[in-house]
C-alpha cells in the first residue's frame, strides 16, 4: 500500500513512480485538494496557472491506476508506505510539484514507524469520513462522495498533531509551544493572519523580550501581520519562494506542520504536524538558522537614515513596490530669488512633493541665486537740489516700489560698489537689476 496526501501533485518524476508502484500491483491512495480550490489560490508562483494544468494533466494520466480522493480542505502532506506492515512515510511541508521540490525552501520529516501508523489513521479517517468527491475511471472525471461512517476518527496521537472537522490540537501544540520559550523562538511560514491566536502569541512573546525571529514568503496577504510582528520587536526576514512551516523554541522541540498561521489551517481543514525534540528538533533549528543568514529581505517598519541600501520593497496602499535606495541623490531646485543684488544669498526653497520621497541616504539640493529685478510701476525717487533747483536722478538710480520698498537699481556688476554707498545714503532697503540691464 502507498498513501500520499498533497494539496495538488504536479511533478513528472513523482507521477512516473507512483505510476510504475501502482502497476506492481501495490494498492495507491491519493488524496488532493478539490479542482475547484485549485484556482483560487493565490498565484504567486506556487500554484501557477501551468502548475495546475499539469496537475490536471496527471488525473487523467493515473486515473484508473490510483483512487482519487479530494476535498476542498485536504491540505495535509505526507508519503506513506506500508503503514499496517512495514512502516515508512515522510511529512512535507512541500506540495508534490516541481517548484517545491527543487526551488522552494522546504522541510520533511521522516518518519518513525509509530509516527507512520499514526499518520495513516488520520489520512484513512480524511479519505473515508471527509472526501467530497472521488476519481476512480479518469473518463467519469470526480464524482461526489459520502462520508463512509464506519472509520472513527483518530484518538490524540503521541507524535501526530491534527486540524480535522473533530480536532485543533495542531493550532493547540503551536501555541503552547511558544508559550513555553523562555527566551528563543524561531518560526517560518507561508501565510500569515494578522487576527489569528498564534501570531498574537509571537507578538506577545517578542514584547515580552523572547527573541524571536520568523521567516516568511514576501506576500501582500500577509503583510499586516508581519508589520504587527514587527512593531512587536520581532525580526522578520523574508524570501522570495520560502514555503516551509515550522516553530522551534529554545527547550529543544519543535513542530514541523502543513498549516498556514490563519484559521484556514489551524482552526479547520485538514492539516497535520508531527512533534520533534532532541536530535530532530535541533535540525530543524540549524535548518531555519542556516536560512536566517541568507535571507534576501528583513522588515523594517520605521528604517534610520543610512540603515537602508540598495534594493527595497515599499508596503504602499496595500501594494509591495520595487525601489532601490541610493547612497545619493541630486535634486535640482531651480532659480530662487535674493533679497537683494549686493548679497545673492537664497534659503533653500521647500522641496516639491511631487518628487518626494527620493530614495536616498543623502540628498544633495541645488538651486540657484537670481538678483531681484525692479518692480513695474516703480516710481523714481529722484535727489533734491539745495534752494529752488529741480532734483537730479541718484547714480545709480532709486526707486519707491508699488510696495512701498525703496530699492537702487543698477545695470551691470560694475554699478554694485556704487549702489551699496547709495543704499546706505538713502536707506534703501536693496538693490534690484533696472529695466535694460546687463546680467
Amino acid at each position: 500500500m502507498a498513501v500520499v496526501s498533497s494539496f495538488l501533485l504536479a511533478d513528472r518524476l513523482t507521477e512516473d513512480e507512483i505510476l510504475a508502484t501502482a502497476r506492481r500491483g501495490v494498492r495507491v491512495y491519493v488524496l488532493l485538494a478539490s479542482e475547484a480550490r485549485l484556482g483560487c489560490e493565490d498565484t504567486d508562483g506556487e500554484f501557477e496557472v501551468r502548475v495546475i494544468e499539469q496537475h490536471l494533466a496527471m488525473l487523467d494520466r493515473l486515473g484508473g491506476h490510483v483512487l482519487f480522493r479530494s476535498a476542498s480542505h485536504f491540505h495535509a502532506k505526507v508519503v506513506l508506505v506500508d503503514p499496517h506492515t512495514s512502516p515508512a512515510g515522510m511529512m512535507l511541508t512541500a506540495n508534490l510539484t516541481s517548484e517545491a521540490l527543487e526551488r522552494n525552501e522546504e522541510l520533511a520529516v521522516m518518519l518513525a514507524p509509530d509516527e507512520v501508523r499514526e499518520a495513516a489513521e488520520f489520512v484513512r479517517w480524511a479519505m473515508w469520513e471527509a472526501a467530497e468527491h472521488e476519481l476512480v475511471d479518469p473518463k467519469d472525471r470526480f464524482r461526489a462522495v459520502r462520508p463512509l461512517g464506519e472509520v472513527p476518527h483518530p484518538a490524540p496521537a503521541s507524535s501526530l498533531v491534527a486540524t480535522t472537522s473533530t480536532t485543533q490540537a495542531l493550532r493547540d501544540e503551536a501555541l503552547r509551544l511558544i508559550d513555553s520559550a523562555s527566551s528563543r523562538i524561531l518560526a517560518c511560514n507561508f501565510g500569515w493572519a494578522e487576527d489569528h491566536e498564534v501570531v498574537q502569541r509571537l507578538c506577545r512573546q517578542a514584547r515580552a523580550g523572547i527573541d524571536t525571529t520568523v521567516l516568511v514568503r514576501v506576500r501582500p496577504s500577509s503583510m499586516p501581520a508581519l508589520l504587527a510582528l514587527t512593531e512587536a520587536g520581532a525580526k522578520v526576514l523574508g524570501f522570495r519562494w520560502l514555503h516551509a512551516k515550522a516553530i522551534w523554541v529554545d527547550t529543544r522541540q519543535a513542530l514541523v506542520m502543513s498549516a498556514n498561521f490563519q484559521a484556514d489551517g489551524l482552526d479547520q481543514g485538514f492539516e497535520l504536524g508531527v512533534r520533534l525534540a532532541g536530535g530532530r528538533a535541533s535540525e530543524v533549528f540549524d535548518r531555519l538558522t542556516r536560512w536566517s543568514r541568507g535571507a534576501e529581505w528583513r522588515l523594517s517598519a520605521a528604517p534610520t537614515l543610512g540603515e537602508v541600501n540598495g534594493q527595497v520593497k515599499l508596503w504602499q496602499r496595500g501594494r509591495l513596490v520595487d525601489a532601490a535606495v541610493q547612497p545619493r541623490a541630486d535634486l535640482d531646485l531651480g532659480v530662487v530669488t535674493a533679497p537683494s543684488a549686493h548679497e545673492l544669498l537664497a534659503p533653500r526653497p521647500a522641496l516639491p512633493a511631487r518628487t518626494l520621497p527620493l530614495l536616498a541616504q543623502e540628498l544633495c539640493c541645488t538651486w540657484t541665486a537670481s538678483a531681484p529685478r525692479l518692480a513695474p510701476k516703480s516710481k523714481e525717487v529722484q535727489r533734491p537740489r539745495e534752494g529752488e533747483g529741480s532734483p537730479i536722478s541718484y547714480v545709480p538710480p532709486v526707486f519707491r516700489e508699488p510696495g512701498g520698498r525703496l530699492v537702487v537699481a543698477v545695470r551691470a556688476p560694475d554699478d554694485l560698489e556704487a549702489a551699496r554707498a547709495l543704499m546706505l545714503e538713502v536707506n534703501a532697503e536693496a538693490i534690484v537689476v533696472g529695466d535694460g540691464a546687463v546680467r
